[in-house]
């Protein structure tokens, strides 16, 4: 990386009628942006560790995901430092620029994996920029970036952790989709009783009597570089194959992404950031699941089984509980369904978070593209949040995948 004139400036937050109002000026901020991981990785790796963000914008996960999918995709780095007194850092911005067609498109690292975005933020943060105040920031961050057409930052929630995100202070839509958590506390025996209905657990009980009828049954949470490959591959197969008979979108199937999942988790190790688990019944896999954890969250990404084998069972629930039995253990608390508003997450979560985008353009071209790209948001939401709209959505894209 190098910093040129123009990629550093101090930014006055206030003007002269709010200086008035205050006790005293407002400390300025300083703007660094950064082309690669290497120079900013000091950092960030400290920085995370007390600031308040998401699993989706800790360095290993982005420098990952750049490393296996972002560089193939030609995105360049556009990584934002606003720094405080004592060169302190105040908040990251992990953003990139790409081209897409014939528009230049800025946006949050990690694309479409992450279902949180938004920046890393100082516990201090607002001690610098006050409330309603950055709008005058998010300028120059502006300012100091390349040109680019349209900024598209999708899947904001409105607080991170305990402090609002400031990109709310821009103009944001609802996404199209809500997110879905629980709070487990401490006896995972007790949330259990209390979230699931008599007959839910006599079918728990009955499913895994059937399922240990076959063969010695086992959840399995692999440590070696061996087991963790073929947990990964064996569940990126499967959750593969599930998109397909769905008639969703394979994301599995673009390069570098099955590469990323397996790359985190190996990284991650055991105390790492990526967790992976599945249930075996005489050596088979039945079924599994991929996650975040981070500051006491699990975050519930990527799961899939053998439906041929195993469907009749409901072996997506068997590995969910040994999941959550497994973050217990751990003293994990919240576990966090993350994007996506289906059915069964109502069974689960008592927590509900609405996400936010905001998309503007800069250019001419910028803007043509923006009200095409905001009609296919807005009818994306109205499909959604309708259930009968969705459910004959999704029924007429499976006959469609069925032929």
């Amino acid at each position: 990386m190098s910093l040129s004139a123009q990629e550093i400036k101090f930014a006055a937050l206030v003007d002269d009628s709010a200086h008035e109002m205050a006790s005293g000026a407002r400390p300025s901020v300083l703007l660094s942006v950064h082309n690669e991981f290497s120079s900013v990785e000091t950092v960030w790796r400290r920085f995370e560790k007390v600031a308040d963000g998401f699993a989706f914008q800790t360095f290993d996960f982005l420098e990952t995901w750049y490393e296996h999918i972002g560089s193939k995709a030609g995105v360049d780095l556009q990584i934002v430092v606003a720094w405080g007194s004592k060169a302190k850092p105040l908040m990251i911005l992990p953003l990139g620029i790409e081209q897409t067609g014939s528009l230049t498109k800025l946006s949050w690292l990690g694309g479409d994996l992450n279902d949180y975005n938004g920046p890393l933020l100082a516990p201090n943060f607002i001690d610098h920029v006050a409330p309603g105040e950055f709008s005058k920031l998010w300028e120059d961050i502006q300012a100091v970036l390349p040109a680019y057409d349209i900024a598209e930052l999708m899947r904001q929630p409105a607080m991170i952790e305990g402090q609002p995100n400031p990109f709310l202070e821009l103009d944001t839509k609802l996404n199209a989709s809500g997110a879905h958590m629980t709070s487990m506390g401490g006896d995972f025996d007790a949330y259990y009783d209390e979230k699931r209905t008599a007959k839910a657990k006599r079918h728990f009980r009955s499913r895994r009597k059937k399922l240990e009828a076959m063969g010695e049954t086992v959840y399995v949470h692999p440590t070696s570089t061996k087991d963790i490959e073929a947990s990964v591959d064996k569940l990126v197969e499967l959750k593969s194959a599930a998109l397909k008979a769905m008639g969703a979108n394979d994301f599995l199937a673009k390069p570098g992404y099955a590469d990323f999942y397996k790359a985190l988790t190996l990284k991650s190790g055991t105390e790492g950031i990526a967790h992976v688990s599945h249930m075996e019944v005489e050596g088979d896999y039945v079924a599994g699941n991929w996650g975040l954890v981070h500051k006491g969250r699990f975050y519930y990404l990527l799961a899939s089984y053998d439906g041929p084998k195993f469907g009749r069972l409901a072996p997506g629930v068997q590995a969910l509980v040994e999941t959550m039995k497994w973050a217990v253990g751990r003293g994990i608390d919240t576990f966090d369904f993350t994007i996506g508003d289906e059915r069964y997450k109502h069974e689960w979560c008592e927590t509900k978070i609405d996400l936010h985008d905001h998309l503007s353009a800069e250019t001419l071209k910028g803007r043509s593209a923006l009200i095409k790209t905001q009609v296919l948001l807005a009818a994306k939401r109205t499909i959604k949040q309708t259930p009968i709209l969705w459910d004959s959505f999704t029924k007429l894209r499976e006959k469609f995948a069925a032929k």
